[in-house]
Parts: C-alpha cells; sequence; structure tokens
C-alpha cells in the first residue's frame, strides 16, 4: 500500500480524504448543537435580565439592557447573528461576567481543564490497561476477582460521593493533600483520581474481554506451536490485537473527561470550564452556556477522528470506507 507524507507522518492515502469527509458532516452537527444550545435559553424561564438587575428594577433600564445585549430581537434574528458571530470565533459577551468576552473565558479556562483531562487519562490508561491484561491472564483466579471487584467498585461509584471520600480520607484525615485549589502539582492528584477511576474501570473491563477474546485465537495457538514462549505471543500479537477495542474507549473516556469535569471541578474550585458552565446555568449566562456547548460538540468531533485516524496506525490492515 503506496503512503502519503504529511508534514512528518507517513498515512496511507485513503486517510487525508476521510478526515476532509469526516469534517465536512462536523458541519452540521456543530449547527444542530448551536440550534439546540442557543433555543433552550428561550424555554428556560425568567431571564439574564432579572439577575442583572432583579425583578423590579426600572422597565428603562431594563428595555436599555435588553437592547444592548440584543434580547429584544426576533429570536430567528438572534440565532442568526450569533451563527455569523461565531463563524468569526466571536462567541458574544458574557452577561454575568462585566461584558467579557466568552471566547477569552474559555480560551483561559480550558488549559485547565485540558491539565486535568491529560492528567486523568495517563492515570486511567496507566492504571486500567495492566489491571485487565493482568485479570485476562489470570482468569478465574484470586487475582482476576480482585481486579474485577474494583472494577465493579469504581463503575458503581459516582464522582460525587469518591471525590468527598478522598477528601475525608486523604485531605482531612491524613493530611497528605489539600481538599481543594488548583495551585499546584499537589493540588491535582485528588481530581485527577476521582475523573480516572470510572475510566480506568471501564478499560480494564474491556482490555480483559479482548484479550481472552484474542487469546482464544487460531494464530495465537500458531504462534505458540511455532516455538514462541507465552511473553512473546503477548507482547507481539495479543496485545496489538486486543488494544484496538480500548483505543475506542481512550478515545470517548478522553472526551468525556474534557467536557465531563464539571462536577469534580466544582468539588473541587478548579477554575475551569466546568466550574464556570455551573455557575453560568445558574446565572442563565447564554452566550457563555453557548459557547461552552459549541466547544463540547467540537471537542468530541476531533477526538472521534484522531481516534478513527490512530486505526490505521495500529492496525495497517483497516481501510477507510469514506476514501472510496
Amino acid at each position: 500500500m503506496g503512503l502519503i507524507r504529511a508534514g512528518a507522518v507517513w498515512y496511507p492515502p485513503t486517510v487525508l480524504p476521510y478526515i476532509g469527509n469526516r469534517l465536512l458532516l462536523a458541519i452540521p452537527t456543530l449547527l444542530g448543537v448551536s440550534v439546540v444550545a442557543f433555543f433552550l435559553g428561550f424555554l428556560a424561564p425568567g431571564s439574564p435580565i432579572d439577575l442583572l438587575m432583579g425583578q423590579h428594577g426600572d422597565p428603562s433600564v431594563r428595555r436599555r439592557l435588553e437592547h444592548e445585549y440584543g434580547l429584544d430581537l426576533p429570536p430567528l434574528e438572534q440565532y442568526r447573528r450569533f451563527v455569523v458571530h461565531a463563524v468569526r470565533g466571536d462567541l458574544g459577551k458574557s452577561f454575568a461576567n462585566r461584558d467579557r468576552p466568552v471566547s477569552q473565558m474559555i480560551g483561559e479556562q480550558f488549559p485547565t481543564t485540558a491539565l486535568l483531562a491529560t492528567l486523568s487519562i495517563i492515570t486511567a490508561v496507566g492504571f486500567g490497561i495492566p489491571a485487565g491484561v493482568i485479570a485476562a491472564l489470570h482468569r478465574n483466579r484470586l487475582i482476576d476477582r480482585v481486579v474485577m471487584g474494583g472494577v465493579l467498585l469504581l463503575v458503581s461509584t459516582p464522582p460525587f460521593v469518591l471525590a468527598p471520600l478522598l477528601m475525608l480520607a486523604f485531605a482531612l484525615k491524613l493530611g497528605w493533600l489539600p481538599d481543594s485549589g488548583w495551585e499546584g502539582p499537589s493540588y491535582w492528584v485528588l481530581p485527577a483520581l476521582v475523573l480516572a477511576a470510572r475510566p480506568a474501570a471501564l478499560m480494564a473491563r474491556l482490555m480483559r474481554s479482548s484479550m481472552l477474546d484474542v487469546l482464544g485465537q487460531d494464530y495465537i495457538r500458531t504462534a505458540m506451536a511455532k516455538g514462541l514462549s507465552r511473553g512473546q505471543v503477548i507482547r507481539r500479537h495479543a496485545l496489538k490485537n486486543a488494544f484496538l477495542p480500548v483505543l475506542t474507549a481512550i478515545g470517548s473516556s478522553f472526551g468525556y473527561l474534557l467536557t465531563g469535569s464539571f462536577v469534580v471541578e466544582t468539588i473541587f474550585g478548579i477554575p475551569g470550564i466546568g466550574y464556570e458552565s455551573v455557575h453560568s446555568i445558574l446565572a442563565r449566562d447564554y452566550p457563555v452556556i453557548q459557547g461552552v456547548a459549541l466547544l463540547v460538540a467540537a471537542l468530541f468531533v476531533v477526538v472521534n477522528l484522531v481516534v478513527d485516524v490512530l486505526y490505521a496506525l495500529v492496525d495497517p490492515r483497516i481501510r477507510y470506507g469514506g476514501a472510496r
């Protein structure tokens, strides 16, 4: 199969058209998300102006603020303006943060969320994949039961339960770690562990199932019959083939960690987009909510695209149907 050079990396020739097709398909996805995020604000009771000046404020001041923020325009005209400005990179100005640009707020707070997500996915992969491999290699033995018991416990424990338990144990009782904030590496440990717990458990369970399926294949028995040791067979053949389903789980988990840390950021007081989104929802700060919704959709599109492209690097036999 021929290869095409893109930058410093060589790709199969079918990858680049596939990426182009996926990016085109992302446009209606983002438009659909923008419609839902924008018009849900009109279904919510009350108005952000009520929170800015109270329900019994001066009617003339209320009309002036509504005109200033464009809230006196018809909904379709407001949406048209929102889309036109969003295409230009302007997501509007925050109602509750003294007219700060939403793009600036997201740009300041997203790196914190991205760092937390990266630490969490590294932790999840570092614990989940080895645990799944060990459980598969010791099937139905004590270590397998212990690993699967831990998986069941972590999957069943939501973050808003696990976070206070870890804070109580390691921050309040032992005093090893701070209980909240984001001021240095020691503050990153507990939030990363809480966010990584469920993805690590899911990866361990999926890796165990995938490894057991691969170890039962004929080519594994053939490799061992040719004289390869069990360790060589696992390293050269089993791990690579068993990893493909787990790669999908890693991609979806990373997307979840980038966008689903609302509870954890709020509990630990982390100044990320999740923490800001919760406050924006309570304040009916529609531009921030709409901007975060578009960011979430774009992140999932990009993460899923990267995972699909990585399939070809892990397994060169994969072809991309969108390029045919």
